[in-house]
């Protein structure tokens, strides 16, 4: 009878050591996610694919913040390097200080060159200028915001409508297409 406690106890006893050490461990992990989140991306198996919520992404070259992604939502594709997002808030840093504001509904990000796509009520602002369009694209490589849709910008003293535009945010200067006009007062300075 004493044997048979002695081995409950024993099977007891291990049972709680490695149940203490599966929680070290999963708190190590927990850790080590918690102070670098990146590593959990990594962690995740080729080809699987998740869904997250309230997403932040920020684009680093040369050490410096060239844009940071917020999002109510997240899903990501292992197999196609895309991630599609809700609720898009886009900030680009510009080289001289200033910060352009881009929001929409719908977002996708290829992973591995960082471009992306919004979608769906898209809003732009920047000081006290505002652009509204249906889409908009911007290449990473050449910091390019692209609309192949109508745009139109207002600000203080003007109205701008165009076909397409493309936006140099290198340069800071915009190329308008199609079917352009607008009203534009000749003391105000258009800055995009």
């Amino acid at each position: 009878m004493r044997s048979k406690k002695k081995i409950v106890l024993l099977a007891l006893l291990a049972g709680v050591v490695v149940l203490a050490g599966l929680l070290v461990r999963g708190y190590l992990k927990y850790r080590e996610f918690r102070e670098n989140p990146a590593k959990l991306i990594e962690a995740i198996p080729e080809g699987t694919n998740i869904v997250l919520g309230e997403v932040r992404h920020t684009a680093v070259r040369e050490g410096r913040k060239e844009w940071v992604l917020e999002a109510a939502s997240a899903q990501y594709s292992e197999s196609s390097k895309e991630a599609v997002f809700n609720e898009v808030k886009v900030t680009f840093f510009m080289d001289n200080g200033d910060r352009i504001h881009l929001q929409g509904r719908k977002g996708t990000i290829n992973t591995a060159s960082n471009d992306m796509l919004v979608a769906g009520n898209v809003r732009i602002e920047r000081d006290d200028q505002t652009l509204l369009t249906d889409q908009i694209e911007y290449d990473h490589e050449t910091r390019h915001l692209t609309s192949p849709s109508e745009v139109r910008i207002t600000g203080r003293n003007f109205d701008l409508r165009a076909d397409a535009m493309r936006v140099d945010l290198a340069a800071e200067t915009a190329f308008f297409t199609g079917a352009v006009e607008g009203t534009i007062d000749a003391a105000n300075q258009l800055r995009l």
